[in-house]
């Protein structure tokens, strides 16, 4: 086995996506050790363009369709020409895509599928044939809870492996609240920051955030509410919170930032608020790796980050009148949600960060290449 390795990776993730950026940073981290990276994304998409310019070489990859034949040849002829020791699929359509062209092609990599959702696995013919087919040797679920779902569809437990997405602790680590950010909100002193960083949509859950936000106002709660990430500056969201009898003058709508790590300092409390889909929350590991309290939906793998009471507090998916009771708790003790934080900095640090992901998944592919 050579000790230095050539690994593609695919996706076809044109936006940018918190798996995107966990495909983007372990290619980094490898190719720091030395090792061959070649990302195969779509062309002109954020992937494409994040990776140009952290000096990475990239090819073009974009399937139309799961089962995309063209597609899965112009790649069999890749593995033939660029001769990757590993594949390592970043998402569903490039899962499919490896498993049709590791099948054309003469050269046979290792091929490793990283799960990064907790959506149930489908029981059709097709479905069946694409995660049990022998031709993967590897699967990365980013939380136990979706290895324990791999299992449970009769993966074998050693083809299993959970290695926990991981947080770049050199741009998220604690910092004082970002004076640029409370000038460009016009955050009045001594108010609390409620915030939730996701994409909207009904999966992410602002609307249950809304509803437990527009209770604890009615009850003379008083508190800034921001919100970023795409579509989170939409006619749609403004109407959602008006209707919940949230006063936009108190929100923060910012739509999708790249200043996150800004963001998250002025906050008071992170929370996030999925219903269906999240597998571990990227927001509330980078909020914890920045000493920010957090309250977190209690789906698939956050409550392996967020113990609840101990380093956060979680609350059943989707209840919006235990967010409101979790939240209102959080408002009215900043001391305990402050050791709460703490202690969850200790955590990420210890097992949550890109370094650590990163080295645990080389790990794992030598061990797939013996």
């Amino acid at each position: 086995m050579p000790r230095n390795l050539r690994i593609l990776h695919l996706s076809e993730s044109f936006g940018w996506s918190g798996g995107a950026a966990q495909a983007l940073a372990l290619a980094g981290r490898l190719k720091a050790l030395g090792h061959e990276n070649l990302i195969a994304c779509p062309r002109g998409g954020d992937l494409w363009g994040k990776a140009a310019a952290a000096g990475l070489e990239a090819a073009p990859f974009r399937p139309r369709r799961d089962y995309d034949l063209p597609c899965a040849y112009r790649l069999a002829h890749l593995l033939e020409r660029w001769k990757p020791d590993i594949i390592n699929a970043h998402h569903p359509k490039a899962h499919a895509m490896a498993l049709m062209a590791k099948a054309i092609a003469r050269r046979k990599p290792v091929l490793v599928v990283t799960r990064r959702v907790s959506h149930p696995l489908l029981n059709t013919f097709f479905a069946r044939l694409k995660y049990k087919s022998p031709l993967v040797n590897g699967y990365i679920t980013v939380a136990e809870s979706i290895r324990r779902m791999f299992l449970a569809y009769g993966l074998p437990p050693e083809k299993v492996r959970t290695i926990y997405s991981g947080v770049d602790a050199s741009r998220f680590t604690p910092a004082a609240p970002s004076e640029k950010i409370i000038k460009e909100l016009a955050l009045p002193p001594g108010v609390p920051v409620v915030g939730l960083v996701g994409n909207y949509s009904f999966d992410k859950g602002q609307h249950v955030l809304a509803e437990a936000a527009g209770r604890l106002f009615s009850e003379g709660a008083r508190f800034v509410l921001l919100l970023a990430g795409r579509d989170t500056d939409s006619g749609a969201v403004k109407d959602l919170l008006a209707r919940k009898g949230f006063p936009l003058e108190r929100a923060r709508l910012l739509g999708l930032r790249q200043d996150v790590p800004d963001l998250l300092s002025v906050m008071t409390v992170s929370l996030n608020c999925a219903v269906r889909g999240e597998a571990l929350s990227g927001s509330i590991r980078e909020s914890m790796a920045m000493e920010i309290p957090v309250i977190a939906s209690d789906i698939s793998g956050n409550g392996e980050i967020v113990r609840s009471d101990k380093t956060g507090i979680l609350f059943p998916p989707g209840d919006d009148t235990a967010l409101y009771v979790r939240l209102k708790y959080a408002l009215a003790n900043p001391d305990a949600l402050r050791g709460m934080a703490g202690r969850g900095l200790a955590l990420v640090r210890e097992d949550f960060t890109v370094d650590v992901m990163a080295r645990k998944t080389f790990l794992y592919y030598r061990e797939l290449l013996v």
